[in-house]
């Protein structure tokens, strides 16, 4: 794995009873003005302290029990999942589902799953499989759910919806969205 310069830098001064700006940019063999920022950041970080100012140069010591963290990208913590790779892989796990148990499992907006699952249905990725009852009275229809099925499982990652086009990652290719009314209202 590689370390940042600050961090490299920190293991050493570690191991040093005291140190001067100078000793650090022979030791990691940088300019001056790299150790001295190096230093400021460690300083800020309140992981390093001036034992000598009056002194040229002036020398600094690390604080016992310090553990500062540095910048970049923390590698022990996972990527968090958009809301429509958790549609996707919710889809892939349910293969016939509604819009409620898409959105329950998914644990996202009602609003976020229609519109993924309309695109996709535009895009041949899923099919209505028991439409909504529009003739039907009110009385009829209550409880009725649209049921859709995954037709297009084409792999983990989910197809990322563009205009007028679904990008399918996992396969590298385009599909266009068709346009009209497949808007099924669930």
């Amino acid at each position: 794995m590689q370390h940042s310069l600050s961090q490299r830098a920190w293991e050493w001064i570690k191991q040093q009873p005291e140190f001067t700006s100078k000793q650090l940019a022979a030791h990691m063999e940088v300019s001056l003005r790299s150790a001295q920022m190096v230093i400021a950041y460690l300083q800020e970080k309140k992981a390093i302290q001036t034992l000598h100012s009056s002194l040229n140069p002036v020398i600094y010591a690390a604080v016992d029990g310090a553990c500062p963290v540095f910048p970049g990208k923390a590698r022990f913590h996972p990527r968090l999942k958009s809301a429509r790779q958790t549609m996707w892989q919710a889809m892939r796990f349910l293969h016939r589902f509604t819009v409620c148990e898409v959105e329950a499992t998914a644990e996202t907006s009602r609003a976020n799953v229609m519109k993924f699952l309309s695109d996709l249905t535009k895009a041949g990725y899923v099919k209505i499989i028991t439409p909504q009852r529009r003739k039907a009275s009110m009385q009829q229809r209550r409880g009725h759910k649209v049921q859709y099925l995954l037709v297009k499982n084409t792999g983990r990652l989910y197809p990322i919806v563009r205009p007028g086009e679904v990008y399918d990652q996992n396969l590298k290719t385009t599909t266009p969205i068709k346009t009209g009314g497949l808007d099924a209202v669930a």
